[in-house]
């Protein structure tokens, strides 16, 4: 407390330094707001310290139990913890054994400690949020910037991991409630897939003899889903991604839309490119949704067609009419003049692969008809997820990743894009409410 008032006294001391440096030309108001930042941050470090030296045990019990699990009074240890401010605070805490095993920390509990390796939520907090949106050193270098100390890139690495590991995954925990039961006039489903480089994990190594195994690309498959309103409310959207096949994902797809709230949208579309994979979803997930081919996956192939045409002037003006007759609708009559083209081409069997395309996927063609209801015809949303979501975390020069640190700083990034971060981060970080472990505390007391 002494501490405090020092430091509380020299407030009026430091605004008047910085009033007559500033007079004088020896400062300006950006050098004067640092030295502020600095003097705030001291005073916060010690009002925290102060805070955690006076909050009280949960319990002094000899015996307690966590769940159903007894835990006995072991000893008093050390806790500390960097702070916001960066500072560190310390303090003695009690130390449970629990029986089969392990410990158990009834302060942590009441702190919200959960999530934190050596620092206080806040700044675990932090850390992991600006770890989510780009390579490490740089939102190391951001965060030091914004919060006026240096923190590290490894600092930054440990918690954005830590946290994404603890954090739910499953789109019935991350998506909102309500969002099940929540009536819609229109929803969109969009899929697709991508890859990033991922170690080789095939060996006993670890550390950083681990870095020396070779570089694979490992799937990410992603679900972009879109609802649309008729009362005058904004879309509401939601990005999911996971690491692994394709019929691993498939529960993580249903389940989405699902949680998002599919049976009571009054329709549903389901946009995807010409995969195979995607429509035996899209016919056992979504039965009675609109399937519509992206528009835009099936130019590529158009594109690829009229590649093959050996008259370079005839290819073009073959894309620029055929481009247009898909856009109105008139996939039909397209195929038709593309089995006519066949005798123009340089390789017949590879075109023929793009006229088996455009047979195999003509329902699913009907972008007139699409454009009049009002449905998307291109699956633009979750394509710029997989750049956004993936790419631009996760493809970066020189960045190779293990699965479970992968999986973890997208699960992270994923929280953060749907803005449940903080909410979801908050419900991991802190544990049994305080009056909740007081009657268990009790409860075990008197059991033992």
């Amino acid at each position: 407390m002494l501490e405090l008032l020092s430091v509380l006294r020299e407030a009026e001391l430091v605004v008047n330094d910085l009033v007559g440096e500033i007079n004088s030309g020896e400062a300006n108001l950006e050098q004067a707001e640092r030295r502020v930042v600095e003097f705030v941050n001291r005073l916060g470090g010690i009002l925290t310290a102060e805070v955690l030296e006076r909050v009280a045990e949960p319990t002094t019990a000899n015996t307690i139990y966590v769940g159903e699990r007894k835990a006995r009074y072991k000893s008093s240890e050390r806790l500390e913890l960097k702070t916001r401010f960066g500072t560190t605070v310390t303090r003695r805490r009690r130390r449970y054994a629990l029986e089969g095993g392990g410990n158990y920390y009834p302060l942590d509990e009441q702190l919200g400690l959960r999530l934190c390796g050596g620092f206080t939520p806040l700044v675990t907090y932090l850390l992991s949020l600006f770890g989510s949106g780009e390579p490490y050193e740089p939102a190391a270098d951001r965060l030091s910037a914004a919060i006026g100390f240096d923190v590290s890139a490894t600092a930054v690495q440990n918690a954005t991991e830590r946290v994404g590991a603890e954090l739910p995954d499953e789109p019935s925990a991350l998506i909102e409630a309500h969002h099940r039961r929540e009536r819609s006039r229109l929803m969109i489903v969009e899929t697709d897939g991508t890859v990033s480089p991922q170690i080789r994990e095939e060996s006993e190594s670890e550390g950083r003899e681990s870095l020396k195994e070779p570089t694979e690309y490992k799937e990410c498959n992603l679900v972009a889903i879109e609802k649309r309103y008729g009362d005058g409310r904004n879309a509401e959207k939601w990005v999911g991604a996971r690491y692994g096949p394709r019929r691993e994902f498939e529960p993580y797809l249903r389940d989405s839309a699902l949680a998002m709230g599919q049976l009571e949208a009054d329709e549903v579309v389901f946009l995807a490119d010409g995969a195979r994979h995607n429509w035996e979803m899209q016919r056992t997930n979504f039965p009675e949704a609109v399937a519509i081919l992206d528009f835009y996956h099936a130019l590529e192939h158009l594109g690829e067609f009229c590649a093959l045409v050996k008259n370079e002037h005839a290819g073009k003006q073959y894309y620029a009419r055929w481009r247009e007759k898909l856009y109105n609708g008139e996939v039909v009559a397209v195929i038709a003049e593309m089995k006519t083209a066949l005798k123009r081409v340089s390789q017949r069997d590879e075109a023929q692969k793009h006229i088996n395309y455009f047979q195999t996927n003509r329902e699913r063609m009907a972008y007139d008809e699409y454009r009049a209801r009002g449905y998307p015809i291109g699956s633009g949303m979750v394509e710029g997820a997989c750049k956004y979501v993936v790419g631009k975390r996760f493809k970066g020069s020189g960045m190779r990743w293990k699965r479970k640190d992968n999986q973890a700083v997208l699960n992270t990034r994923l929280h953060v894009l749907n803005h449940i971060f903080e909410s979801r981060f908050r419900e991991r970080s802190l544990g049994r409410p305080f009056t909740e472990f007081r009657n268990v505390c009790q409860a075990g007391a008197a059991l033992s």
